[in-house]
């Protein structure tokens, strides 16, 4: 972490300057805004209220970081970024969440008798007035943007606030779960309010996935951030069974057992948001491990540009999704992005003269105008239960969320010899891998030669930070040791992750997909229904110009979009 330099204590005067100018002058002077545009604007905060940089941040005339970046120069304060730099819990916790969340402020470090005080608008002398008389501390203001702050306040303010006080209950209690309703239903009990704070911060985040992970001394709280895990905190070992048992309760789960794996559904509404829940538990030696997977509403699918095929490899898959029948699949392991590919073929080849039906566990993008199932266990609907159901249902085009079995990759194969377009995902490395996982599954070769129209395999590495990435000079003879050809090895400049305000300290901001498309043509299905081996069907698919996906990662390393430390992490 990077450390502020000591401020010098600015004389009593200096906050007294900040009356004298408003933050919508300080913007106009500095031309960020119109005269009209701060008219407009102070209009529409009269009308609903709230900060004068909410009102025109959301308006869309300027940014967060233009205010702060603004007000920090005119002022000659220092401009701090709270997604790296260090905040003080001590100093944080000096005030009330609740005025620092009223005020827009945090304080971030002492230095003797001063508090280092980070605004969103250091022009508010009230607020500096308010925090001096409350700590008895003299204020020096520093700069952030209003997001960050109501993020750190979060982190370092009403998230350990609810940590520390559950550690603290269960500090001086020796039972951990007394009376369950109080689990149901109060939301003061600190178990309660730990579960929702975490939640509510994964959500924030963007998380896809939350860890409950109990060890010897405590239970590991881990949040998966696209596609990579980071601790956010760890509970005290006392807590466990409290925290199972609220989850569980949430999940409509029997909190009674505890020696078999179990699964649950949740409806959260989040700061965001309602979101959708899926738990999963299973028993350790050490006590139950919960995963939360976490699926956001309202996601659009793009259109197929949007998923960044090659161009090579585009061209395959349109040609794949031009076909009137035939099994399309989808693989690569969990978290690597095919469903959203699975929608995007289908949403590519959807229309109002084709009937779509779909069988999902979980549904998790709504498609208008087209018919979706949720496979439910508990009363017997499996995929393929459901599939033989769907085959029923008059469809031109059907999707199965998952391969997961003989039966179900039996019914989808065959479906597609009838005339049906078949869309599907299956847990393999690579493309060849997914044709040969059908013939383990007891598909005879010359069926899945007759049925299959291609395979996309695929990954999801992280892009690199726009704003703060940076060179990161790497020899040519190196890159074409790592796949990159000769022309391109020479000229291509690499770059490595940084982190700054944008990316919230990481160095990457969202993720893209890497591609393999393999079409199953006449010469690759003579070979197959041959029994070769996943390694023949491999080199026959490169012979024929398959791309794959480490070379398609490599390609964003010489496009500067993604790292290679990000390549090697994700691709083989």
């Amino acid at each position: 972490m990077c450390s502020l330099p000591p401020i010098q204590l600015e004389p009593r005067g200096v906050a007294l300057e900040y009356a004298r100018e408003r933050m919508g002058e300080v913007l106009v002077r500095t031309g960020l805004i119109s005269d009209a545009d701060l008219d407009v604007a102070l209009l529409e905060q009269s009308r609903i209220g709230g900060r004068l940089g909410d009102v025109l941040v959301r308006s869309r005339r300027i940014t967060e970081d233009q205010i702060a970046q603004a007000l920090a120069q005119q002022k000659g304060l220092e401009h701090v970024n709270l997604a790296v730099a260090p905040v003080d819990g001590t100093a944080a916790n000096l005030l009330s969440a609740r005025f620092l969340q009223r005020r827009s402020v945090i304080p971030i470090r002492i230095e003797g008798e001063k508090l280092v005080l980070a605004m969103s608008d250091p022009l508010d002398v009230e607020s500096i007035d308010e925090t001096e008389m409350l700590t008895g501390l003299h204020v020096v203001p520093v700069v952030a943007t209003a997001s960050q702050v109501d993020r750190a306040i979060e982190q370092y303010v009403v998230g350990i606030g609810v940590l520390n006080q559950l550690e603290a209950d269960f500090a001086t209690s020796a039972h951990v779960v007394e009376d369950l309703a109080a689990v149901r239903e109060d939301a003061q009990v600190p178990v309660v309010r730990a579960i929702d704070q975490i939640l509510r911060e994964a959500v924030r985040e963007g998380a896809s996935d939350v860890h409950f992970e109990p060890d010897d001394s405590g239970v590991r709280v881990r949040v998966r951030v696209d596609g990579v895990l980071r601790q956010v905190t760890s509970l005290p070992l006392g807590s466990h069974a409290g925290l199972v048992s609220r989850i569980k309760i949430m999940g409509d789960m029997d909190i009674a057992e505890r020696r078999r794996p179990q699964d649950g559904r949740i409806t959260y509404k989040s700061p965001i948001g309602t979101v959708d829940l899926r738990v999963a538990s299973i028993p350790t030696p050490l006590g139950e491990g919960i995963v939360i997977r976490i699926l956001y509403r309202g996601i659009v699918v793009g259109s197929v540009d949007a998923l960044g095929f090659l161009p090579r490899d585009r061209a395959v898959f349109d040609r794949i999704l031009s076909k009137p029948y035939g099994a399309l699949l989808i693989a690569g392991p969990t978290g690597s992005g095919k469903t959203t590919t699975l929608y995007t073929a289908l949403t590519q080849i959807n229309s109002e003269a084709r009937k779509v039906v779909t069988i999902e566990d979980p549904v998790e993008y709504r498609v208008p105008g087209i018919t979706q199932i949720a496979v439910n266990p508990r009363v017997g609907l499996s995929f393929a239960v459901g599939l033989r159901a769907v085959l029923r249902f008059d469809p031109d085009i059907v999707m199965v969320g998952e391969v997961r079995d003989s039966e179900t990759a039996s019914i989808a194969v065959r479906a597609a010899l009838t005339g049906h377009y078949v869309l599907s995902s299956i847990h393999t490395n690579d493309a060849p891998s997914a044709v040969t996982r059908l013939s383990e599954m007891g598909i005879e070769p010359y069926v899945t030669s007759s049925s299959l129209l291609g395979v996309v395999a695929q990954r999801l590495v992280r892009t690199l930070c726009p704003v703060c990435k940076r060179e990161a000079p790497v020899s040519p003879e190196r890159l074409m040791a790592l796949g990159l050809p000769e022309s391109r090895a020479a000229s291509t400049v690499t770059f490595e992750a940084v982190g700054c305000d944008q990316c919230r300290g990481i160095g990457y901001a969202g993720r893209t997909g890497v591609f393999e498309v393999l079409e199953m043509d006449e010469d690759f299905a003579a070979l197959y229904v041959r029994n070769a081996t996943a390694e023949t069907l491999r080199a026959m698919a490169l012979q024929k110009g398959m791309t794959t996906m480490r070379h398609h990662a490599l390609e964003l390393v010489a496009a500067g979009r993604t790292s290679l430390e990000e390549v090697n992490r994700v691709v083989v």
